[in-house]
């Protein structure tokens, strides 16, 4: 029977980070580039979010689902980048150290058209997260709620909102798509 990542990288954490980008990196990615403003950016983000998890991995709860968990880490790097209003510093050498598969992703868009990419990261970023967590990371109501310590009515409000938004960003797509 095969080893959970969380598992592995507890075990062998050079080949567990090996998997770990294996398995997430391009659906991590995809959730950054859309929460983040350009490809860098996003790159930089999952780079955090992976080692950050690697560094951590002792605090994950198998109960807890690790996909979420692991967005939950790149949410709050990407809220404390927002707060502090500055570009993210790389260091030097740090994007070589970006694992290949991840690396390969930085000129791919999204699942998304491109059109749509580009709206969602024209929302404001608290809509902006719920649309990404709703649409994009197949979360409930509830578990939007959870993860961003908002009540579900917040929730509902934001999506609502984040809606209308796309709506008049997007005038050729038809409302019932959003």
């Amino acid at each position: 029977m095969m080893m959970e990542v969380w598992q592995e990288i507890r075990k062998d954490k050079e080949y567990g980070a090996e998997r770990l980008v294996a398995e997430y990196g391009n659906r991590l990615y995809a959730a950054a580039f859309l929460l983040c403003a350009n490809a860098q950016d996003a790159e930089e983000l999952v780079f955090r979010t992976f080692d950050q998890a690697v560094k951590k991995i002792r605090l994950f709860e198998p109960k807890r689902n690790f996909f979420t968990w692991l967005y939950a880490i790149m949410l709050n790097f990407h809220r404390m980048n927002h707060r502090r209003r500055r570009v993210d510093e790389v260091p030097m050498g740090a994007a070589e150290d970006l694992p290949e598969r991840v690396a390969e992703t930085t000129m791919e868009t999204t699942n998304a058209d491109d059109e749509v990419a580009k709206a969602v990261r024209a929302l404001s970023p608290p809509l902006r997260e719920v649309v990404v967590l709703r649409y994009f990371a197949d979360k409930t109501v509830e578990e939007i709620s959870a993860m961003l310590d908002i009540p579900a009515g917040t929730v509902k409000s934001r999506l609502h909102n984040a809606r209308e938004a796309l709506a008049m960003l997007l005038p050729r797509h038809k409302k019932e798509e959003l």
